[in-house]
């Protein structure tokens, strides 16, 4: 009988074993995954730092540059003459017939035409008893249009 306890006694020493020995390293897996994770994390922080004072040393130069044209053009720009600071720029003289005509075809335009017939359209074929998928495929646009096209109908 105790030979028998001895080898159970064994084997489960060998199981507890062999998890320590998984446990173990897992545990080493994850210190690892996490040292390559912060490893990154500070490559990728170096990098976004590198990338970020770059931009501001291409800002500066840019702004270097700009201010060395706008000081340029200040001083090549010559000032305008006083003469034609004061005279008054009068506006072209239309004849009050033309004019109008012109004022008329502007007011003439036609408000949203085909929306309006899409919507028309939705509510006869609704009235008629279509279902949306059927409105849909008759007036070749997509269910939720008709459905929405439907809705705002309704609430107004």
């Amino acid at each position: 009988m105790t030979t028998f306890l001895m080898t159970i006694s064994l084997l489960l020493h060998a199981v507890s074993l062999l998890a320590f020995i998984l446990l173990f390293q897992r545990q080493n897996i994850m210190k690892k995954t996490e040292k390559k994770m912060q490893q990154m994390a500070a490559e990728t922080e170096e990098m976004m730092t590198a990338f970020l004072m770059d931009l501001k040393e291409e800002n500066e130069q840019l702004i270097t540059q700009l201010s060395k044209t706008q000081y340029k053009r200040n001083e090549t720009m010559p000032e305008p003459d006083e003469e034609k600071v004061n005279a008054v720029q009068l506006p072209p003289v239309v004849p009050r017939k033309t004019a109008a005509k012109a004022y008329a075809g502007i007011k003439k335009e036609p408000k949203q035409p085909s929306e309006q017939s899409t919507i028309e359209k939705m509510m006869e074929l609704k009235k008629q008893g279509l279902s949306d998928e059927d409105i849909a495929r008759k007036l070749q646009i997509g269910v939720t249009e008709v459905q929405l096209g439907l809705k705002f109908q309704r609430n107004q």
